[in-house]
């Protein structure tokens, strides 16, 4: 527990000092110290202890512990220094404790234990155990954590969580000073960020426990802890069932935050209730996701998106963009000025509460389709062929939705080759595999000598079902010279 205590208040000391030294008061952080006094020997809260901040002198403050032995806080400062804190209480003998504390960097779960000056040996109790004197340590049990998710260094955030252990003997029964050992402290695994166990060996108190805490780095992950007694006089070495912490990430940073839609081009510009999914991923500046919950803003030109969600553990949210009013008429670059073009805008906080924004443009593709070819009529000579070059576009002149299916036909005896079955991929803006295509036929019929007049089918149709026919390509077969 001593070695809790230094390390939790290791950070708020320095914070003291500067401000008793006349620090600006805009440069000052609240540091919040909280913990809890409690009897040596039985564990038990002590109620009404007199609990005292004695050094530095300007920081002087003197608070009474409640029902729960609890005690609070609150500091301010700007830089790490030494704290001491006494406590005392009539019947016990007082105790100090001297640490450091750094700002925006709370420190919780501090025990402070008083000796009893009459029955210093056995106050009693009330737990149902194993009685007699605890044999040597054969078990170690987690008996609490502060928390089970921090975030990486340098986010302003919780950056540690300490987490208790009890040493017992081979009947459950909790080690006393007599038996206290040596618990050593690793980190079986994590991301490699520079996590950090304080203290790494602390000694059980008289209740068998021990306490240390874990550090952030600067990268995100899962940490495992074990604690470990080694026991060489008996050939035994006790180990802890592992521990898992997560380290979250830091702030959003705009070299880390992108948007991407499901979609680039969807059937909604006169269809409502057509819903495209936006995808956004943030990260901090280490490159690791954003802690869950970071908020991220959505607005559009065109349609309704919902206005807002919250990040996955991987950094990750997202939003349905929805087809209706108004109509998308984004005039960007590649539109031409043609309507149906939506910006999509996502919108979060960095570090310094700038905000940072990406864009996606989007367009909104009509039902209808307007299909052109060209040549429109033919002369297949036997066994010959001809090549069409022919347009597919909505009705504002873009591409068709992706997963719109188009297909070409030309009847019994006639092989058609080249942009004559497929399905459209996710296309912005016109052009060649987009709006413009090409097709080849040739006469494969070896059976009939009988001349014929062809026509040639496009169809287009819309991921909705919407079906639109193309049928001006006319022309004649002939089977002799």
């Amino acid at each position: 527990m001593k070695s809790k205590i230094l390390v939790f208040l290791s950070l708020s000391c320095f914070v003291l000092l500067v401000q008793a030294c006349g620090t600006a008061d805009s440069d000052l952080e609240s540091v919040s110290i909280s913990g809890e006094v409690s009897n040596q020997n039985t564990g038990n809260p002590i109620e009404d202890a007199i609990v005292e901040i004695i050094n530095p002198a300007p920081l002087r403050q003197t608070i009474t512990t409640d029902s729960l032995g609890q005690f609070a806080f609150t500091i301010e400062a700007d830089s790490s220094f030494s704290v001491t804190i006494e406590a005392s209480r009539q019947g016990f003998n007082s105790k100090s404790t001297t640490f450091k504390v750094a700002p925006e960097t709370d420190v919780t779960d501090l025990i402070i234990e008083l000796l009893s000056e009459t029955d210093p040996g056995d106050e009693g109790g009330d737990d149902e155990q194993v009685g007699g004197e605890p044999e040597g340590a054969a078990a170690i049990v987690l008996t609490g954590i502060s928390n089970q998710a921090i975030n990486i260094a340098e986010t302003g955030d919780q950056v540690s969580s300490a987490f208790t252990f009890e040493v017992q003997d081979s009947a459950g029964r909790s080690l006393n000073r007599e038996k206290a050992v040596d618990v050593q402290f690793s980190i079986i695994s994590g991301p490699g960020g520079g996590e950090e166990l304080i203290p790494q060996v602390a000694k059980t108190n008289a209740q068998g426990r021990v306490t240390s805490s874990l550090f952030s780095g600067n990268t995100a992950g899962p940490v495992k802890i074990q604690a470990l007694v080694d026991r060489p006089e008996v050939g035994l070495t006790i180990r802890s069932k592992p521990v898992l912490i997560a380290i979250h990430g830091g702030f959003p940073d705009e070299d880390h935050f992108s948007i991407a839609p499901n979609k680039f081009n969807f059937e909604g510009y006169d269809i409502n209730g057509v819903r495209n999914t936006v995808t956004v991923i943030v990260g901090d500046k280490f490159s690791n996701p954003v802690k869950p919950g970071t908020v991220v803003y959505f607005s559009t030109t065109g349609g309704v998106i919902q206005g807002s969600g919250e990040t996955d553990e991987d950094g990750i949210v997202t939003a349905d963009l929805i087809s209706g009013e108004p109509r998308p008429t984004d005039d960007i670059s590649g539109s031409a000025g043609r309507p149906g073009y939506s910006t999509v805008t996502a919108t979060t906080v960095d570090e310094n509460d700038n905000r940072i924004s990406k864009q996606i443009n989007v367009v909104f593709s009509t039902r209808g389709a307007l299909i052109d070819a060209s040549p429109t009529t033919f002369d297949l000579s036997p066994n010959g062929g001809e090549s069409f070059s022919y347009t597919v576009t909505d009705l504002n002149g873009n591409p068709m939705a992706a997963g719109t299916e188009i297909s070409v036909e030309a009847g019994e005896g006639i092989e058609v080759t080249g942009d004559s079955d497929f399905t459209l991929g996710n296309h912005l803006f016109p052009g060649p595999g987009a709006t413009e295509f090409n097709f080849s036929i040739r006469d494969t019929d070896e059976e009939s000598n009988d001349p014929a007049s062809l026509t040639i089918k496009i169809s287009v149709t819309t991921p909705s079902g919407n079906t639109t026919t193309y049928t001006e390509i006319s022309g004649t077969r002939r089977k002799s010279q």
